[in-house]
């Protein structure tokens, strides 16, 4: 057996395993790239970040709590007053996520004196899920949501990828076998 054929015989194996693995793999579509937006925060010189929260109307959101994560730590909690304000106390600087119900803000905590120009000097979260608007009288459940961008998610797309890759390895091997020069006669 030459080299050609060996690597090719290899290409085909390594197409048709990874175009059957391939159909188990669900890629959500929305969550290829995060879009979320940081937010600067100036702490105060004591290491106190402040701030409120409020609806999606700007109403005060009292006895929420806020929780303050660092991957998956919590390191901070705190429960807002009647007016939706909050203070966390002892924060050093660097990069926080702030959990208030369903929402979720980054938040660049930056040390009294070394913050960015348009560094807020409060931290304001809407506390609010999205309002989804739409002819359904139900809104959407989370089962229905993660599937709805996922790569994989219509059987059609699946049969088809499949289908696809045996097609390409077939025409390979077809290729492989034509290009083979005619036997000597003797």
């Amino acid at each position: 057996m030459n080299v050609h054929f060996r690597f090719t015989r290899s290409l085909v194996v390594f197409l048709t395993a990874t175009s059957l693995l391939g159909v188990q793999i669900r890629l959500p579509a929305a969550g290829l790239v995060s879009s979320a937006k940081v937010v600067d925060v100036v702490l105060s010189p004591d290491g106190t970040l402040s701030g409120r929260v409020v609806d999606t109307r700007n109403r005060p959101r009292g006895g929420t709590i806020v929780d303050v994560r660092r991957g998956r730590r919590v390191v901070a909690r705190a429960r807002t007053d009647a007016d939706g304000h909050y203070a966390i106390t002892d924060l050093p600087g660097g990069l926080y996520q702030f959990r208030v119900a369903d929402s979720e803000t980054l938040v660049r905590a930056w040390a009294a004196g070394t913050a960015p120009r348009g560094a807020d000097r409060q931290l304001r979260v809407v506390a609010d899920a999205p309002v989804v608007r739409g002819q359904d009288e139900e809104p959407p459940t989370e089962a229905a949501e993660s599937t709805s961008g996922d790569l994989f998610s219509s059987p059609i797309t699946s049969a088809l990828l499949v289908f696809g890759g045996i097609a390409g390895v077939i025409l390979l091997i077809a290729e492989l076998d034509d290009s083979d020069p005619p036997p000597a006669s003797p």
